[in-house]
């Protein structure tokens, strides 16, 4: 393909972006107020739904939500199912009604238009009586296929808790043919993303009927596909490019302040900046996809009415920035300073450190141990006559090549066993020994049970009789992902710390654990906020890197669990004596989008 064509082809997607970004600096103040209005309303609808969830749990006497139990939840409680069920829906009519709102939005904007909030809410709602089951399904399985393209425009309080946690991430990196599933399923639902573009702008601009506008999508993004893709794709790459210029500039500003002895002040103004300039990007994307959506029709838009107060914008502007610099000027002060005062418990994740060792064995236990964390977290199962061992996967295959799972094989024959990992190899130690090794090193243990629908009837209770004493005087706590194993210790030794592992945050549970472990992914601060409001601790895992590290600490966590002792201790102890703010700036950027996510 000659040069000349190359650049054609590139020319409308310049031609697009340049239009896009002159429409978004003309109208900058009313797109950055509508968008935080509208955040902060849906973030209030967000928010009584949780609180509403959590009141329905207690309601229907239901200690927790996962996928563990949503088949008993199912059976047991099928009311409290339809209820949820129902919240669902309400939830993706609330997708389906901001995205209605942000339509018209640009829409009056590209036509030069002064949009009114009030009348733009009562407009969105008019919108509904298009939906019914048939478009809800639709619109439903649109906007699943619109991830990919959404995830990189668009950010809202709804969308953002549609996230995969790190964990599941994690599992399919070391499975060898998920990865490509993963890439291909991703691909296809770009592409009917793509061909489906236009579906939502159809029916909230022209009221076309469901079929009718999914058919004229189709015939619209036929040849314009791959057309699409390059108007958002390249600009998308100019919008990075000048955000990240501006970020770059407030990054050296601050580098200069931590210099003298303004580093404090200087990094609440570098850190406002770096706010505003945050929202402006996700404004600026936002409005790219928005115009990227509408088709390009011969007959003329509907026209809209003109607000009856020309001075709106003017007023709402100046009360907004004024409510919006304030509350960013307290969440900075406090996002500084808990950053240098908080210091949660630091826990060795499954007895490592940087990989000195095989996990769950006593080797690593010892070097790990010589670091001082607060606690090392290991697995504990039941063997095939009864006794326990230090082992964290259901299977011997990934470290000891081997397919048996643990209560398969005896505990003599599963110490003759050596494990290999980073480099290392050491046996299968028995819980006995381990434990024994932790107390004469003055290590205290977050013991981790791993339930297996292998285990014996009353594999649970006889671990905690049998050694309720020793984990006592080793002040040692107890966890699960099974509720019923932390349940089952609760009851049998009420004196024993007990935390419940939660993979996902659904809602907050209604227990009496000590604590809850929560995986990083979804946990936020409203949560750590309503443990803490009834006496119960918070654990983070898995804490591996400085940005998860600086976002545990604003949502001020009891403790993190890590694979990287020695680096996030370092960490912490950096931000005490040393605070580099300049540092610290890259991961505020995502810090500061919770003031509206979360």
């Amino acid at each position: 393909m000659s040069k000349t064509k190359k650049h054609r082809r590139l020319f409308p997607s310049i031609r697009f972006w340049s239009a896009s970004n002159h429409l978004f600096w003309r109208y900058w103040p009313q797109i950055l107020i509508f968008s935080v209005l509208l955040n902060f309303f849906v973030s209030l609808l967000v928010m009584s739904m949780r609180q509403l969830t959590g009141w329905l749990l207690i309601k229907f006497n239901v200690a927790y939500l996962s996928y563990t139990n949503l088949v008993s939840v199912a059976f047991q409680h099928p009311w409290l199912l339809v209820t949820l069920l129902l919240l669902l829906v309400v939830i993706l009519a609330l997708v389906y009604w901001q995205f209605t709102i942000f339509i018209l939005f640009v829409n009056d904007l590209s036509q030069d238009q002064r949009p009114h909030f009030r009348r733009l809410l009562r407009r969105a709602g008019h919108k509904f009586k298009l939906l019914n089951f048939k478009t809800f399904l639709f619109l439903t399985l649109f906007f699943i296929l619109m991830l990919p393209v959404l995830s990189s425009f668009f950010s809202t309080p709804l969308l953002g808790k549609v996230v995969i946690p790190d964990f599941i991430m994690a599992f399919i990196d070391v499975h060898l043919w998920y990865p490509w599933i993963i890439a291909a399923l991703y691909l296809v639902s770009l592409y009917l993303g793509l061909r489906y573009l236009y579906v939502l702008p159809l029916m909230v601009l022209y009221d076309e009927p469901i079929t009718q506008a999914r058919k004229h999508s189709w015939d619209l993004t036929r040849k314009n596909n791959w057309r699409n893709f390059r108007k958002g794709a390249v600009s998308l790459l100019f919008a990075s490019a000048l955000f990240g210029l501006l970020n770059s500039l407030l990054f050296w500003l601050q580098s200069a302040f931590d210099l003298t002895n303004f580093a404090f002040v200087g990094a609440n103004l570098t850190m406002l900046l770096t706010a505003l300039v945050t929202l402006l990007f996700g404004s600026y994307t936002t409005m790219i996809l928005l115009l990227l959506m509408q088709p390009a029709l011969p007959r003329p838009l509907p026209a809209t009415e003109q607000p009856h107060h020309p001075h709106f914008w003017r007023y709402l502007t100046g009360v907004v920035c004024g409510a919006y610099l304030l509350t960013l000027g307290l969440f900075n002060y406090g996002y500084l300073k808990d950053l240098t005062s908080t210091q949660p418990l630091v826990i060795s994740h499954r007895g490592v450190d940087g990989g000195n060792g095989v996990q769950n064995t006593i080797p690593a236990l010892v070097k790990t141990a010589q670091k001082k964390p607060d606690f090392v977290e290991m697995d504990v199962q039941e063997t095939k006559d009864g006794q326990y061992i230090c082992f964290h996967d259901p299977t011997l295959r990934a470290l000891a090549g081997r397919r048996e799972r643990p209560q398969d094989l005896t505990l003599a024959q599963l110490q003759r066993i050596t494990v290999k990992e980073n480099g290392h190899s050491a046996k299968i130690p028995s819980f006995d020994d381990y434990l024994a090794q932790a107390m004469r090193l003055d290590q205290k243990l977050l013991i981790e049970y791993k339930a297996s629908p292998k285990d014996s009837p009353d594999a649970v209770k006889n671990f905690i009789n049998r050694y309720r004493n020793r984990i006592k005087e080793n002040q040692g706590q107890v966890q699960s992902l099974d509720y019923q194993t932390v349940a089952t210790v609760k009851a049998e030794s009420a004196g024993t710390f007990t935390a419940y592992i939660m993979p996902y945050n659904f809602a907050f549970p209604n227990t009496d654990m000590n604590a809850y472990a929560m995986e990083v992914t979804t946990l936020n601060s409203t949560f750590v906020d309503q443990a803490h409001a009834r006496k119960q601790l918070v654990y983070s895992w898995d804490v591996n890197d400085v940005s998860t590290l600086n976002r545990m600490m604003y949502f001020n966590v009891d403790g993190i669990i890590t694979d990287r002792l020695t680096d996030m201790r370092q960490h912490l102890h950096d931000n005490q004596q040393r605070p580099q703010y300049a540092s610290l700036m890259s991961n505020y950027r995502d810090i500061a989008n919770l003031l509206w996510n979360d």
